[in-house]
């Protein structure tokens, strides 16, 4: 009489070699899949398209690079902007770009370029990328890219740090300069990154009992305000904004005649520091001035 539940034992080595060749062909087909999919190319903003030797050169120039410089390239393609950068102005570079192709290009060319020591190539999505450390940033990107990466500039990087892009603007943000190359005719553009002066300033004049409040308002470089000075409400003329660098100048009627102080300083935070030179007839008086800032009164540049 035949035992139906049991195995017989030949059968068994058979069986677990089909089981084991089924485990070992679904896990090589899932293998397969997730390489697949790493090698995939990624989804990219902007097309790859090099600028010309010419505009790089323009580049280099409209932003004054030189050898203490940090020279970001957001896109980078095949690295010549920071290669340029380095091997030219003596600068030291970092390259991004979400390609893979285009960064192991990049980072060839900075070896044939012997400045691969100067240069740095990472393939990193360039909106989550930090920046805050570059004193240039380069972009040859589209217009509504730009627009989208315009709050981040503004944000991360200290003023005073030149941005440079080929042929796009920055919407309503107008540029410091702009540049052609001389066969191509191509435009770049340049903006220095301002310091974000808006909200309520405050100081003390030796000798006077009423506060200056300095209220400023701000779109990008542009600046404007006024001078509360006890019950006075003065305009504020000639101001002037470049980087960290604030200045401006107000007039009051004092003693029958009108005094003129002339303010310039460096923002630094909270802080504004630097002189105060007053006017009175052929009087000149120069001391030092430092302004301090409520910080809840700031707002975005954007």
């Amino acid at each position: 009489m035949k035992n139906r539940g049991v195995i017989p034992y030949c059968v068994i080595p058979t069986f677990l070699a089909l089981v084991f060749a089924f485990a070992t062909l679904s896990c090589h087909s899932a293998v397969s899949q997730i390489t697949s999919e790493d090698q995939e190319k990624p989804t990219l903003d902007v097309p790859y398209e090099p600028s010309s030797e010419e505009v790089v050169g323009l580049m280099l120039d409209v932003a004054r690079v030189g050898k203490t410089d940090l020279v970001y390239d957001l896109g980078c393609g095949d690295g010549r902007v920071v290669i340029a950068a380095a091997q030219k102005r003596g600068a030291r570079g970092v390259g991004v770009d979400l390609d893979p192709e285009r960064i192991k290009e990049s980072m060839e060319n900075a070896r044939k370029a012997n400045v691969a020591n100067r240069v740095t190539f990472l393939r990193q999505d360039l909106f989550k990328t930090d920046i805050s450390k570059a004193s240039v940033v380069m972009l040859y990107l589209w217009p509504e890219v730009n627009l989208r990466l315009r709050p981040k500039l503004l944000r991360e990087l200290k003023p005073g740090t030149r941005v440079v892009s080929h042929s796009h603007t920055m919407g309503d943000w107008e540029a410091d300069n702009m540049m052609m190359t001389a066969s191509e005719g191509n435009r770049v553009h340049l903006w220095v990154i301002p310091a974000n002066v808006t909200g309520t300033w405050e100081w003390d004049r030796p000798g006077e009992k009423e506060r200056c409040v300095l209220k400023l308002g701000q779109q990008f470089q542009k600046a404007s305000g006024v001078l509360e000075w006890g019950s006075d409400e003065i305009p504020v003329n000639n101001l002037e904004l470049s980087g960290d660098r604030l200045q401006f100048s107000v007039q009051r009627p004092l003693k029958g005649q009108l005094q003129t102080l002339r303010f310039s300083g460096h923002v630094q935070a909270h802080l504004i520091v630097g002189t105060e030179e007053s006017m009175l007839g052929s009087s000149r008086e120069k001391r030092p001035w430092k302004a301090s800032r409520n910080p809840s009164s700031v707002k975005p540049l954007d």
